[in-house]
């Protein structure tokens, strides 16, 4: 027996279409209705448009977000946090373009978002510096994922034969290596070896202890 249509058949079939090709701005609601085999119509008795396609799909990531335990004191216990908001994001195609572009109308976003702002409140923090906070660790969680989804995608072109992007690698190191340019040729052998959630962890420990001076 065929499964009922739902929203939640939908939002998962919007899901496995952004694995199949992950661009958000190809998504649209007649290939989520072709990957379900029925008419488009039949779509909007369930999601009205795109827009509330991408904020349902929003809720539907956060939804799955696991709050951590308090840790020992206020900066672990946002640590822990923004751990976890890593690890969730990395489990959904697009999870971030799709945060970008919705408002965080949902409980459960809600509800996350003034948990982390009451473990600053607690901790001594005036709303103005809660909010920068909150505001700043989000912009380096997303600045951060979407850079290494953009570098993958380039990386993919290079190994997929692009010539020319083939030609500034090389340029770039070229340069690097005659001009000696020792600074950058260590943060390139760096940044090789370091694996990306490292990498964030360790930015992430660096932006949090400078908070100290504010409490």
């Amino acid at each position: 027996m065929e499964e009922k249509l739902s929203k939640a058949r939908i939002i998962q079939a919007a899901f496995e279409l952004l694995t199949e090709n992950p661009e958000l701005d190809k998504l649209s609601m007649r290939k989520v209705a072709q990957k379900l085999n029925i008419q488009a119509p039949a779509i909007y008795w369930h999601v009205e448009n795109k827009q509330a396609l991408l904020q349902s799909m929003a809720e539907e990531i956060e939804d799955h977000f696991i709050p951590p335990t308090h840790q020992e004191n206020w900066k672990e216990t946002l640590y822990a946090y923004m751990e976890n908001y890593y690890e969730l994001y990395q489990q959904y195609p697009c999870a971030i373009e799709i945060e970008i572009q919705t408002i965080p109308s949902y409980p459960s976003r809600l509800r996350n978002l003034d948990a982390i702002l009451g473990i600053l409140n607690d901790a001594g923090f005036s709303i103005e510096l809660s909010y920068m906070t909150i505001t700043s660790l989000q912009h380096l969680l997303f600045g951060m994922l979407m850079d290494s989804s953009e570098e993958k995608k380039l990386y993919n072109k290079v190994m997929a034969g692009d010539d020319y992007l083939k030609k500034q690698i090389i340029l770039m190191k070229q340069y690097v290596q005659e001009q000696e340019l020792d600074n950058i040729s260590e943060s390139i052998q760096y940044r090789q070896k370091e694996k990306q959630k490292d990498f964030f962890m360790k930015t992430l420990r660096v932006f949090l202890n400078g908070l100290d001076t504010f409490v």
